[in-house]
């Protein structure tokens, strides 16, 4: 056994079975699996694409069958059953997409939570945390996500039949986001889509860089900026019955042919608002109603930032915000843009493309740093350096939590799954790290947060000129930091494990869980 397997908390002389209940646990991931299957129908890519995507199931197949036979391996009785959730959303998508997928019917949910849980160390208490308060319940999963692929179906649909530059040129919607990532807690009301839209010019980069179609400029770390060559800019010479559909991503440029991330935005939100106009309206209140089994689901729209959000409702307070990002994608031998950029690692290394998303860049020097500036965005790549990470997930999720319930507001997800990339990459020597305890994980990157926080710097993993938490004022750190101090004696003290849920649940949480069973 590895040194770093033998270092668990002192106090957990039950880890075996803790640990066993945390592999269960584990495979709430199983819906990021189904959520892949669903989305993979709605792309409409090339062969190459096609094979891709074949690759990259059977991947996430054979990752589900390792989790399914430490499932049985730990023999657990009751917990998450990450199987039964993939039934249920398999059908579910099976019924939307038409396909072959079949399930068995499900039984119902089996997220047990004991009445009376047995709870003697650290690992106990988190365990049940995660189940009480943190996992997400496989029925509102259900619901969430069938109604999702139901309207989104059919939006995108619309979406082709609105826009001919859209029909031609949307070839891969995937997910993304806490979803995508299997890091969502507490409740499935929020998915996250890229929309990935081609271009009509060759993106792979020339001999002589300056004459690609498409010229990747270095702005300020985790931006860029693209200008058109010189085959982009002859467009309406090029293209004969073709430009009446190409006119639209040559009408992107402004008058030095940069492509403007707020031209691209507005064409994509009209798309959607076309695609939306064509649901039938209710009468009284004027807004778009789609009929979901028989329940009829009211749509709205939003813009925030580079996406536009989805928001549907229903009477009985159902509500699900779908964020719909556009991006364009690049071969990965364009990466990195430039020296600074850290190279894509090995085992992060088994996808054709990377992507930019239309966010733009805070504190440029002008307008056009504004209007020009694309964000980096290289969620494929960094999924994979969750992969076969073990309990690096469960780590992330309730660090997650501990800093909802302490009210760390402006400490985003992505912040603190950076921490744990950086985590990653200092731990390549150590394969078996990921596999100590997850309260062993969770004391150690606890401090690794309030590290980050009293040094002032998160350093974005890509490029670490970009501190992600620069924005953020001294004083709010240091005090999201002093009261992640106050938890650490009580992760190093192993007869304190009960007080930890004092910072991992809400005040109304906490006295809920104390009166019933902690009793301190």
């Amino acid at each position: 056994m590895s040194q770093n397997r033998n270092r668990t908390d002192s106090n957990n002389s039950d880890d075996d079975e803790s640990l066993g209940n945390w592999a269960v646990a584990g495979l709430v991931g199983l819906a990021g699996l189904a959520i892949g299957a669903g989305a993979y129908y709605l792309t409409s890519s090339s062969s190459s694409q096609a094979e891709e995507q074949k690759k990259k199931e059977e991947r996430e197949r054979a990752e589900a069958r390792q989790r399914e036979q430490a499932r049985q391996e730990a023999e657990y009785q009751g917990g998450y059953s990450g199987w039964n959730l993939f039934t249920n959303v398999a059908c579910a998508a099976a019924a939307v997409m038409g396909s072959q997928m079949s399930a068995a019917a499900p039984a119902e949910s089996v997220l047990v939570v004991p009445g009376n849980p047995l709870i003697t160390n650290m690992n106990g208490l988190l365990h049940d945390i995660y189940k009480r308060y943190i996992a997400l319940k496989d029925e509102e999963f259900e619901e969430h996500y069938n109604v999702f692929m139901k309207i989104f179906y059919r939006l995108h649909e619309q979406m082709k039949v609105a826009d001919k530059y859209y029909n031609r040129y949307s070839s891969t919607v995937q997910f993304a986001g806490s979803h995508y990532d299997r890091l969502r807690i507490n409740k499935p009301d929020e998915f996250d889509m890229d929309i990935i839209i081609g271009l009509p010019v060759n993106l792979k980069e020339a001999p002589k860089p300056a004459n690609s179609d498409i010229v990747l400029e270095a702005k300020a770390p985790g931006f860029i900026q693209l200008k058109a060559g010189t085959q982009f800019q002859n467009l309406p010479k090029r293209d004969g019955a073709d430009w009446l559909i190409n006119r639209t991503a040559h009408e992107w440029l402004d008058e030095r042919n940069y492509l403007l991330r707020s031209k691209f935005t507005d064409w994509f939100k009209s798309v959607v608002n076309k695609a939306m106009n064509s649901f039938p309206a209710d009468p009284s209140s004027g807004r778009r109603v789609v009929n979901v089994d028989g329940i009829p689901y009211t749509l709205r729209l939003s813009s925030s930032g580079p996406a536009i959000t989805l928001i549907i409702v229903n009477s009985k307070g159902f509500r699900l915000d779908v964020d719909l990002v556009p991006a364009l994608k690049f071969p990965k031998e364009r990466w990195p843009i430039c020296r600074p950029y850290r190279k894509v690692p090995d085992n992060c290394n088994h996808h054709d493309i990377f992507m930019v998303v239309p966010k733009p860049m805070k504190g440029g020097l002008n307008r056009y740093d504004t209007d020009r500036s694309w964000r980096i965005a290289m969620h494929l790549q960094e999924r994979d350096i969750m992969h076969a990470t073990e309990n690096m997930r469960q780590a992330i999720r309730l660090i997650k939590k501990l800093r909802d319930s302490q009210g760390l507001n402006k400490i985003a997800s992505y912040y603190i799954k950076t921490i744990f990339y950086h985590e990653a990459m200092a731990r390549q020597n150590e394969p078996h790290f990921w596999r100590n305890s997850p309260s062993y994980l969770f004391s150690i990157m606890v401090k690794k947060f309030i590290e980050h926080l009293d040094s002032g710097e998160i350093a974005y993993f890509w490029n670490k000129e970009n501190n992600l938490i620069g924005y953020i004022e001294r004083s709010t750190l240091t005090g999201y930091a002093n009261k992640l101090k106050k938890l650490v004696p009580i992760l190093d003290d192993p007869s304190k494990y009960k007080w930890a849920a004092k910072y991992l649940l809400t005040e109304s949480q906490f006295k809920e869980y104390n009166d019933k069973f902690l009793h301190i």
